[in-house]
């Protein structure tokens, strides 16, 4: 067997994205919708409170004076709204995982 006919055979087993029907909102539970619903009222609180905290009237005030102590003080400004993102893109994922699973055996299920 060569390449073409091993790629070819499974090819026939892989479903491919015009063979997995799209997401649409019905294909959602309502406790994934919630799911969703925190985990950006979470990222947008922490981005608010970023915010407050560094830059209250609209520009950052960093505290220390020293430009070397400010590039620090800006990392951990970065890395905490990094780690929010990042949960919150995690979550995300999870939750359109958790929803194309059911649809792809919704699908297998169904007669062709």
């Amino acid at each position: 067997m060569d390449a073409k006919q091993l790629i070819g055979g499974l090819s026939m087993c892989v479903p491919t994205m015009r063979d997995t029907p799209q997401l649409t909102e019905s294909d959602f539970s309502k406790e994934e919708v919630a799911e969703f619903h925190r985990l950006m009222t979470a990222l947008l609180t922490a981005c608010k409170t970023v915010g407050e905290r560094h830059a209250p009237e609209g520009n950052w005030v960093p505290s220390n004076i020293g430009l070397h102590e400010q590039f620090g003080e800006s990392m951990q400004v970065i890395a905490h709204i990094s780690r929010q993102l990042n949960q919150t893109r995690t979550g995300m994922r999870r939750i359109t995982g958790r929803a194309r699973e059911r649809l792809y055996q919704h699908s297998r299920r169904q007669p062709h």
